[in-house]
């Protein structure tokens, strides 16, 4: 009787066991977005057939987070990783560097649209894609028709990894292009009678979103870096005087240097946020981040 209530018990043990690591395999991403913003196009493509996670926090900059335990973990096991690249989550260059049939390099995708570029002195790390003296832009799903381009080059990664669930993919693809079309049509219309309105950003991450709406950006506060460009810089920002609207802030970086030039020149200020720090959620997250950058800029340029 003894010895019938012991292999029962081992038999429950197993069992437990074995439901245990079922539960934990289901918890485990199947792609990781290192940013809300790509995590928010994959997940349009996805849907509710692949899990998709977030590695990086919104509220720190790429640039600055140090990886823990539990990323590094979560990177090995997942079956794809979508990233910008090493410029922009500089972090994340030595861990993907033996998982090149794991990961999407968006900054490496044909068809993206790339505002012109600028000299800038980069530091070996930076935000920016530096090379023969000028620096990219990373910012790349701040232009629409670059969202487009990723989500599609998502959905065919995705089919590559999951073939059985193309239909899905191709379905969700259509229909966030759809969405994302009418939405960038929308926002030209709200944005064309502000395109003389000068404005000064904290750093420079929005020349995709510029160029695309033939915005005037007259300044930025700080280098794609995260260096802030001095005291003669600063005066020749305040030299602008009125020609200066709105000086925009981001909740991840000190906005009192923002707020305190807005001031001085007289003119409104508000915050963008082009990492999706306050989305609620990745799920519908892509229109509703542009929608959001869209209407910080629309409230403090008009009159």
């Amino acid at each position: 009787m003894k010895k019938k209530t012991y292999t029962h018990g081992i038999a429950l043990l197993i069992a437990g066991a074995m439901l245990a690591n079922r539960v934990i395999a289901d918890e485990v991403p199947e792609v990781i977005a290192s940013i809300k913003p790509l995590a928010a196009i994959a997940e349009a493509i996805a849907g509710e057939s692949v899990v998709v996670k977030v590695l990086l926090p919104a509220n720190i900059s790429p640039h600055d987070y140090s990886l823990k335990f539990s990323d590094l973990r979560a990177l090995r096991s997942a079956k794809l990783i979508i990233w910008i690249g090493p410029h922009f989550e500089s972090v994340l260059q030595k861990p993907l560097a033996q998982r090149s049939d794991s990961q999407l390099q968006i900054a490496e995708l044909n068809g993206l649209i790339w505002p012109p570029e600028h000299t800038e002195k980069t530091p070996e790390h930076s935000h920016g894609h530096a090379h023969d003296g000028l620096t990219r832009d990373l910012h790349v799903w701040l232009n629409p028709i670059n969202g487009i381009v990723i989500a599609r080059a998502i959905a065919a990664e995705l089919t590559r990894k999951y073939p059985a669930k193309q239909a899905i993919f191709d379905q969700n693809l259509e229909a966030f292009t759809e969405v994302v079309t009418q939405l960038d049509s929308v926002s030209r219309q709200r944005l064309a009678g502000l395109r003389e309105r000068g404005f000064i950003v904290m750093h420079d991450g929005y020349s995709h979103f510029v160029a695309h709406y033939g915005l005037t950006q007259l300044a930025m506060m700080q280098l794609s870096s995260g260096v802030t460009q001095g005291i003669r810089h600063y005066g020749q920002m305040l030299a602008l005087g009125q020609q200066v609207g709105c000086v925009f802030s981001e909740p991840q970086l000190d906005s009192k240097a923002a707020h305190q030039l807005a001031q001085q020149l007289g003119a409104k200020s508000a915050e963008l946020d082009p990492l999706g720090i306050h989305l609620d959620s990745v799920k519908g997250g892509y229109p509703v981040l542009i929608e959001g950058v869209v209407d910080a800029f629309v409230s403090c340029l008009s009159e």
